[in-house]
C-alpha cells in the first residue's frame, strides 16, 4: 500500500492508474472499524484501484463536540488497510488541504442539510459539503462507498455531487453492526461497558416500532411511546426519533419506502441509527 501525505504526492501515483482501472474512494475519520472495512470490501471485491482517505475535519464538528477526543491511531488502521491490500492511503494536512481551490465550485446549502442531523448539528453538513468538494477534485474517482448508517450523509453526499456535476458514483452499503445489533461506530470506543448495554437497547427499540408503525395510521403515537422509552432505558436526551421516505421527505402511513431515524446521548456520547421500514 502506497502512503501519501501531501496532494503532489497523491497526484503522481493516480497518474500511474491505467486508464481501464475502475477508481474508488473510501473517505475516513480513521479510528476504522468493520463498517468502515466493509465499503473496502466491496470495491476490493469489484476489483477496483482502491483509495482510502483519513481526515479528521474540524469543520463537520461544532462547538462543545468531541473534535478535540475524536479517536485515533494511524498505525492500527494503517494494519488494517494493509491486511485489504488497500492500494493508497491519503492523509492529507489540514493547510494543505484547506488552502486547495475549490472557488470553481458553486455550491449553496441543500435543503436536507436542514433536518435531522443537520437540525442538531448546523455546522455537520457545510463541513462536510467542504472536504468532499475538496477530496472529489483532487482524487475525482469514478465511483465512491459510503454506508447507510449515515444515511443521511451518504443522501446529502450523492445529491451534493450530483448538483456539482462529478462523474463519481456513490455506491452505499449496508449498516454492520454487533451482535448486540448495535451499529458500529468509532465514537462506540467511548462508551462504558455499563453504557453499551443502554446503546443495544437503540437497535431494540427501532425494529419494535418499526412493526407498530407499519400497522398504524397514526405514526405520532408510537412514536412518542418508544421515546418515553428510551428514556426509561439511559438514553440521557434524544435529538430525533422520525419516520421519513428514502429521500427524506416527511412520510406518513401512506407513503412508500419509509426509514426510521434517530439520534440519541448517552450522556456526552451521540449515537445515529436508521432501519429501513
Amino acid at each position: 500500500m502506497k502512503i501519501c501525505k501531501n496532494i503532489n504526492s497523491l497526484k503522481n501515483e493516480l497518474n500511474k492508474i491505467p486508464k481501464k482501472k475502475v477508481l474508488s474512494l473510501i473517505p475516513t475519520m480513521g479510528y476504522l472499524h468493520d463498517g468502515h472495512l466493509s465499503l473496502i470490501k466491496n470495491a476490493k471485491k469489484n476489483k477496483e484501484f482502491t483509495v482510502v482517505s483519513i481526515f479528521i475535519n474540524p469543520k463537520q464538528f461544532g462547538p462543545r463536540e468531541d473534535l478535540d477526543n475524536y479517536p485515533t491511531n494511524i498505525q492500527r488502521d494503517i494494519k488494517k488497510l494493509n491486511k485489504l491490500k488497500v492500494n493508497l492511503l491519503f492523509i492529507p494536512q489540514k493547510k494543505e488541504i484547506f488552502n486547495y481551490d475549490i472557488s470553481s465550485y458553486n455550491y449553496t446549502p441543500l435543503k436536507i442539510a436542514n433536518i435531522l442531523c443537520g437540525k442538531h448539528r448546523p455546522n455537520y453538513f457545510p463541513g462536510v459539503a467542504d472536504i468532499i468538494i475538496r477530496l472529489f477534485s483532487i482524487i475525482d474517482p469514478d465511483k465512491s462507498y459510503f454506508g447507510k448508517k449515515d444515511f443521511q450523509q451518504y443522501i446529502f453526499i450523492k445529491s451534493l455531487l450530483k448538483k456539482l456535476k462529478f462523474k463519481s458514483r456513490i455506491v452505499p452499503v449496508k449498516t454492520m453492526r454487533e451482535k448486540s445489533g448495535l451499529a458500529m461506530s468509532s465514537r462506540n470506543q467511548y462508551l462504558s461497558k455499563y453504557e453499551i448495554e443502554i446503546a443495544t437497547k437503540l437497535y431494540k427499540v427501532l425494529t419494535l416500532l418499526k412493526k407498530e408503525i407499519k400497522y398504524q395510521k397514526n405514526i405520532s403515537r408510537p412514536i412518542k411511546k418508544y421515546k418515553a422509552k428510551l428514556l426509561k432505558y439511559g438514553f440521557t436526551k434524544i435529538d430525533y426519533l422520525e419516520v421519513r421516505t428514502d429521500d427524506l421527505k416527511k412520510a406518513n402511513f401512506k407513503s412508500d419506502k419509509k426509514r426510521l431515524f434517530a439520534a440519541v446521548f448517552i450522556n456526552k456520547t451521540r449515537l445515529i441509527d436508521n432501519i429501513r421500514i
